[in-house]
C-alpha cells in the first residue's frame, strides 16, 4: 500500500515541463523504490503464515509478494519514458542515466535477489527431497544376515559334535544294559538255589532204607544237604564275580558329562547367533520400511506442491522485473527514439527459464510390505528353525531336560536374550557292579 500510494505521489509530482526534471524525479523514484523494497519483504515473511484460511486472491499474493511494487515501479518508469518523450532531450539526460543506473542497482540488490532466493530455496527443497526418496528405504530383505552366517555356521558345526558325543552317550547305556543282562543270567542259578522253600523234598526219608533206619536216614540228609550247599556257593560265586568275568565295571559318568557340557557349548553358539538375528528381526521390520517410505513420498509431493503453486507467480515477478529493466535500457535512448523502445519492451516475451522448477517424479505409491513373508527372520518360530537349522540331523528321538537333542528349540525372548543357563557340574557316581545291583547313568546324578 505504502508503494501504492508512492506511486501516485510521483504522478502527481511529475513535471509538465522539463525544467527541474531530474531532480523531482529522484526524490521522488527512490522512496518509491525503498517502499517496494520494504512492502516486499513484509509479505514474503507473511507467506509463512497458514494458508488454509486465505482466499484465492490472498493466496495468490502470497505466493507474488513483489508483483504490487513491480507493478508500480513499471508503472512509474512508464510514465518518466511518457513525460521525456513530451519533454524531449534536454540538459537533464546525464542526470537522468545516474539516476536510472541506481534504480537499476536497487532491482539487482533487492527485487531480482528476493525472487532468485525464494526460486532456489524451493529447488533445492525439491532437489533434496527427490534424492531423499530415491534413496530406498531399508526393509526386512534388507537385513544383513550375511554378517552372522559365521555364527550359525560354528553353532550347527557344535550341534554336530554335540550328535556324535550323545551317541557315545546312549550306547554307554545300551552296555550297561547288556552287562545287567548278563549279571541277571549269571544269578538267576543262585537266586533259584538261595530260596529255602526247594530244599523241602530233600527232609523226605526215601523208601526201603536199610536199618538203622534214622541212622541212615540222617548219613542220608547230611549228603544231600552238603551237594546242595556247594551248589548254592558255587552259584553264588559265579553271580557274584561276573564283572571279573565280563571286564571293569561299566561307568557312563564321564560320557554324560561330555555330552552335557557340549551341550551347553552348543546353547551358547546358538544364544550369540539368536540374540543378533533377534536384534536384526527388530530394527529391519514391515512397519520402519513403511514409515520411511511414507515419510519421504510425503516430503517431495509437498515440496512439489508448493512448487507449483509459486511457479506461477514467480515467473510473473520474473517478467516483471525483466521488462522494468528493458524500460530502464529504453530510457537511455533519445526522445526520437524512445517510443519504439518501449514498444518493443511491452512486445517482447521475456525469458522466465532461471525461475523455472525442475520437478521430477511422480512419486509412486509406498509398496506393500508383509510380515508373514519374513518369519524366517525372527527366532522362535518353524520358519527360522526351517532356515538356519535344516542341516541340524535330528537322530535322537529323546526329549532331555524339555528339549529334543539334535534339533535346537529357538528363542523367542521379548529382550533378545536366549539360552542363559549355567554350564553343567559334574558329578561321580558308583559305578555299576553286578554285586552291588546300581547304576551310574542317571540324568538326576548332575547338578
Amino acid at each position: 500500500l505504502k508503494a501504492q500510494a508512492t506511486v501516485r505521489h510521483c504522478s502527481e509530482l511529475l513535471p509538465q515541463t522539463t525544467q527541474h526534471f531530474s531532480m523531482k524525479l529522484v526524490a521522488c523514484a527512490v522512496p518509491l523504490l525503498l517502499a517496494a523494497t520494504s512492502a516486499s519483504s513484509m509479505e514474503q515473511s507473511e507467506s509463512h503464515k497458514a494458508r488454509g484460511s486465505l482466499s484465492q486472491s490472498q493466496r495468490a499474493k502470497m505466493f507474488m509478494p513483489e508483483k504490487s511494487a513491480l507493478d508500480g515501479m513499471e508503472a512509474s518508469l512508464l510514465s518518466m519514458a511518457k513525460q521525456k518523450v513530451a519533454a524531449g532531450d534536454s540538459e537533464t539526460a546525464a542526470n537522468l542515466t545516474a539516476f536510472l543506473t541506481q534504480i537499476q542497482e536497487i532491482i539487482d540488490q533487492t527485487m531480482k535477489t528476493s525472487i532468485l532466493s525464494r526460486y532456489n530455496t524451493s529447488q533445492q527443497l525439491l532437489d533434496s527431497t527427490w534424492a531423499n526418496y530415491t534413496a530406498r528405504c531399508v526393509g526386512p530383505a534388507d537385513a544383513p544376515f550375511s554378517q552372522y552366517t559365521t555364527l550359525n555356521d560354528q553353532h550347527v558345526s557344535c550341534r554336530a559334535t554335540e550328535q556324535t558325543y550323545y551317541q557315545s552317550y546312549t550306547s554307554c547305556l545300551s552296555d550297561s544294559t547288556v552287562v545287567q543282562q548278563a549279571s541277571q543270567v549269571h544269578c538267576t542259578r543262585y537266586n533259584q538255589l538261595n530260596t529255602m522253600t526247594q530244599y523241602a523234598n530233600l527232609c523226605t526219608m526215601p523208601p526201603n532204607m536199610a536199618a538203622p533206619t534214622i541212622g541212615n536216614y540222617l548219613i542220608h540228609m547230611e549228603d544231600k544237604f552238603r551237594q546242595a550247599l556247594q551248589d548254592l556257593s558255587d552259584a553264588r560265586n559265579t553271580c557274584v564275580n561276573v564283572t571279573t568275568t565280563s571286564g571293569a565295571p561299566v561307568t557312563c559318568d564321564s560320557l554324560l558329562c561330555d555330552w552335557r557340557t557340549k551341550q551347553h557349548d552348543c546353547d551358547t553358539k546358538q544364544q550369540v547367533f539368536e540374540n543378533q538375528a533377534c536384534l536384526l528381526s527388530r530394527e529391519y521390520t514391515c512397519s520402519h520400511q513403511t514409515a520411511c517410505s511414507t515419510a519421504k513420498k510425503n516430503a517431495y509431493d509437498q515440496a512439489q506442491s508448493s512448487a507449483n503453486a509459486s511457479q506461477p507467480g514467480l515467473k510473473a515477478e520474473w517478467r516483471s522485473v525483466m521488462r522494468i529493466e528493458c524500460l530502464i535500457d529504453a530510457l537511455g535512448y533519445p526522445a526520437a527514439q524512445l517510443q519504439s523502445q518501449i514498444n518493443a519492451c511491452i512486445q517482447r516475451t521475456h525469458s522466465t527459464t532461471p525461475v523455472t522448477f525442475t520437478f521430477y517424479g511422480p512419486t509412486t505409491p509406498v509398496p506393500a510390505c508383509n510380515p508373514d513373508n519374513f518369519q524366517n527372520m525372527t527366532p522362535g518360530n518353524a520358519a527360522f528353525s526351517s532356515r538356519w537349522y535344516a542341516g541340524i540331523n535330528d537322530v535322537v528321538d529323546a526329549v532331555e531336560n524339555g528339549r529334543q537333542v539334535g534339533l535346537p528349540l529357538t528363542c523367542a525372548s521379548s529382550v533378545c536374550d536366549c539360552w542363559n543357563g549355567t554350564a553343567p557340574v559334574c558329578v561321580t557316581s558308583s559305578a555299576y557292579s553286578a554285586g552291588g545291583g546300581s547304576s551310574s547313568h542317571a540324568i538326576d546324578d548332575l547338578a
